[in-house]
């Protein structure tokens, strides 16, 4: 990657400020089955959602799927905790299933986002994204959301 001298922030593993983060391109892929979704895109994902499995949640209850998706994540594959490498990383994976993602897109009743997770570990400042990742997620066509999480109890 080309770095342009007047960028303040370069890309990091230790980014400063960051106690932890991750991508994910999140597919509700409504009455399609997750599994055509892979086949679209030549690819597994982390995980599935499959209508009327039973999943046991944190609490230790029961409940059964409701709403189909198909989830790829970075959490378990890149281990920076720079944003820029986790989207690079899921935008080289997207990359070769551009048209298989663009048929998805034009599909009634199929939504999606890449959804970014950060974690200030100083309780103050967030991620940066470079031109090149918007650009990656121009051409892939792709909305970016952003949760972004600030301890309380941190002093800034």
């Amino acid at each position: 990657m080309n770095t342009i001298s007047s960028r303040i922030t370069p890309i990091s593993p230790n980014y400063e400020t960051c106690l932890e983060c991750r991508v994910s391109l999140l597919i509700y892929p409504g009455t399609m089955h997750p599994d055509e979704v892979s086949a679209i895109l030549n690819m597994e994902p982390s995980q599935k959602n499959i209508i009327g499995d039973k999943r046991i949640n944190s609490l230790g209850r029961t409940r059964e799927i409701k709403i189909a998706g198909w989830f790829l994540s970075s959490e378990m594959f890149v281990s920076s905790k720079d944003l820029r490498d986790h989207i690079n990383w899921i935008t080289a994976k997207l990359n070769p299933a551009k048209a298989g993602l663009k048929k998805l897109q034009n599909t009634p009743g199929i939504k999606m986002t890449l959804s970014c997770v950060w974690w200030s570990s100083l309780g103050h400042s967030g991620p940066v994204l470079w031109p090149e990742q918007m650009k990656a997620l121009a051409d892939l066509d792709l909305e970016c959301s952003f949760d972004i999480y600030f301890d309380s109890t941190q002093s800034s």
